[in-house]
């Protein structure tokens, strides 16, 4: 009997240590998912930014384009006067 208690003890321990090893992994698992989620939205939210301020940037630049050619005009006007 000694043998078979030897067993049953080493079978126990080994569906514990199994036991413990699934739920580290799931709860390691679990956690990682929801960091990367965190950073896919950190991400995102970046992307936004990003867009956000390019289009004032292109707005800016229109503004600017805008700007020379009425420079342009006003001094094409002021070298025919002379």
């Amino acid at each position: 009997m000694a043998l078979y208690e030897r067993i049953e003890q080493a079978s126990v321990g080994l569906a514990v240590a199994a036991t413990a090893a699934v739920g580290s992994g799931s709860i390691w698992l679990v956690r990682r998912i929801f960091t990367n989620q965190q950073q896919i939205e950190l991400l995102q939210r970046e992307i936004e930014m990003r867009d956000e301020r390019r289009d004032e940037d292109r707005d800016a630049m229109a503004e600017v384009r805008q700007d020379v050619r009425e420079m342009r005009g006003d001094i094409r006007e002021i070298l025919h006067r002379k």
